[in-house]
């Protein structure tokens, strides 16, 4: 398990966390095949977003550069972290660092109501989140003091 390199500590921060996961789901993104699902025959190329188009300055392209094997080890560990939270709170935290990584400065609650199957209570899945990455957290210092 590799120590946070945050100031010199030992011990796993909410932030800290949270930063890994985002950039393991990038590194995710970056191993990706890109295989397009649609037609290949048809004028796909020639889509391009407008910058008036709501989404269009939120995408970035994804570079596609091969993962080193620190990397590949960074993103599989913390991968692996998922497995120490909640079950019931793991897609949550999956789909709140997927806002994240893509590049917004907070997650957009009421926007993960639709898939996480509610129809109000975006402060409740904001909590659980904070919950959930505080359990992982938690889970690494526990193992960090055992060594």
């Amino acid at each position: 398990m590799m120590v946070p390199v945050a100031e010199g500590s030992i011990f796993w921060s909410f932030a800290d966390v949270e930063a890994r996961l985002v950039e393991a789901m990038q590194f995710q993104w970056r191993t990706e095949s890109g295989t397009w699902g649609f037609a290949s025959d048809g004028p796909w190329h020639l889509i391009v977003r407008d910058w008036w188009d709501w989404a269009a300055h939120e995408d970035k392209p994804v570079p596609r550069i091969p993962l080193s094997r620190e990397q590949m080890a960074r993103m599989e560990e913390a991968s692996g972290w998922l497995a120490l939270a909640p079950e019931r709170d793991r897609r949550l935290v999956v789909l709140a660092v997927t806002a994240l990584a893509a590049g917004r400065k907070v997650v957009p609650w009421r926007a993960l109501l639709r898939p996480m199957g509610m129809a109000r209570g975006a402060d409740g899945l904001r909590m659980r989140y904070g919950r959930a990455v505080t359990c992982i957290c938690a889970s690494l210092n526990a193992a960090e003091t055992r060594v």
